[in-house]
């Protein structure tokens, strides 16, 4: 009869030296890559998010304007037939009349030297937008009323007046004497305007000078009227 032994465990063998610095080393990479392409991942993520809050904010503008046939201004800049900028740095207009208008508000905000009267913009009161309400100054809306962008800056959003209410306003194609006024022109200030692109005769736009928090890229530093084009800027009308 045939005796047949069990046979020998086979004893596992163990990472060399060798094979344990080339994990290292491989993962060393990976996080080094990790690393480098994570904050522009992220500013990716927060230029997507800046397009959805261009689109929302769009939807309820657009929807004002033909529920009330009138552009969203304060009665002095209405019956002026005067284009105006909200949002703008040290400007007399924040974007909070814009938030609380669309969000059917009836209270006084001031601006610049007076008061603007939210239900005489929104008599209705109608709700035609729903904000984000954000703690931090991002991404939002905070609780002094500004709408900032997902860097934390007010959007700007330039509202043209061509509707004006004014009974002595004559229409004009393009104001040269005096830009904005009563024209079919959007006036921006300036703020807008870039080399390659700029409104035209919009109902209004909605722009942010992006992460940096100036108009045009980093190679357009020092040109009167930088380029869009490679900006991380946002912008509604592109």
């Amino acid at each position: 009869m045939q005796v047949v032994l069990p046979s020998r465990p086979r004893q596992s063998r163990g990472f060399t030296l060798v094979e344990l610095l080339v994990v290292i080393a491989i993962i060393g990479v990976m996080a080094t890559m990790a690393m480098v392409g994570m904050p522009r991942f992220i500013e990716k993520g927060k230029h997507v998010q800046a397009l959805a809050q261009i689109r929302d904010l769009t939807v309820g503008l657009t929807s004002f304007d033909a529920d009330n046939n009138t552009p969203l201004l304060p009665h002095d800049q209405r019956a002026a037939g005067q284009d105006t900028v909200y949002g703008e740095v040290n400007g007399e207009f924040s974007n909070g009349i814009v938030v609380a208008v669309l969000s059917g508000m009836a209270n006084n905000l001031p601006y610049h030297l007076l008061d603007c009267d939210v239900k005489d913009i929104n008599p209705k009161e109608q709700v035609y937008m729903i904000f984000k309400l954000a703690e931090q100054k991002k991404n939002g809306v905070t609780p002094d009323g500004l709408f900032n962008d997902p860097w934390g800056r007010q959007w700007m959003i330039a509202v043209n007046a061509f509707k004006s209410t004014s009974p002595n306003a004559e229409l004009v194609e393009n104001n040269t004497t005096n830009p904005g006024k009563n024209d079919s022109h959007l006036d921006t200030k300036g703020l807008a305007v870039y080399s390659d692109t700029a409104p035209r005769d919009q109902s209004f736009v909605i722009w942010s000078y992006g992460k940096d928090g100036k108009k045009g890229g980093d190679e357009s530093r020092g040109k009167l009227i930088p380029p869009y084009d490679g900006s991380d800027d946002a912008v509604s009308w592109k």
